[in-house]
């Protein structure tokens, strides 16, 4: 009987374990860069670093976003981020593609393709965390 016990109270923390973790399933594994200065691309950056990825990956998180607002940007965007990321459980890639302009309060704008995120922001300290690992020093 004591076995029982203890078979069904390790049975209910397993699953209870399971069912909080809410573990993205998706990993960055690629981000490019593309830096616009006076509306003229240059050379695109490929950042595959798996430390670097975390640190972006963990700073795209605190983005503020709001689906159904778009801002007034009147300047061309500094920066075009194409993210990918791949799916734990079939090895499918997706894109995200996120138009990015550095504001004169060291503040961060962002546009994105998807639907669910929109238009973000990111206050001062995580862009200028951001902008550093983007641009590895270029500017």
């Amino acid at each position: 009987m004591r076995n029982l016990w203890l078979i069904l109270s390790l049975y209910m923390m397993v699953a209870l374990l399971a069912a909080c973790n809410d573990e993205d399933k998706s990993y960055l594994t690629r981000v490019d860069v593309l830096a616009v200065e006076d509306e003229a691309m240059e050379e695109e950056e490929m950042i595959v670093d798996l430390i670097t990825l975390d640190s972006i990956k963990s700073l795209l998180d605190e983005i503020h976003w709001q689906q159904d607002s778009s801002p007034d940007l009147e300047r061309t965007e500094d920066l075009v981020v194409t993210l990918f990321y791949t799916e734990n459980d079939n090895n499918q890639e997706q894109l995200y593609l996120y138009r990015m302009w550095f504001n004169s309060d060291d503040s961060l704008t962002i546009i994105s393709d998807h639907e669910e995120e929109g238009y973000g922001t990111l206050d001062e300290e995580h862009a200028g965390k951001l902008k550093d690992l983007f641009l590895l020093g270029k500017f």
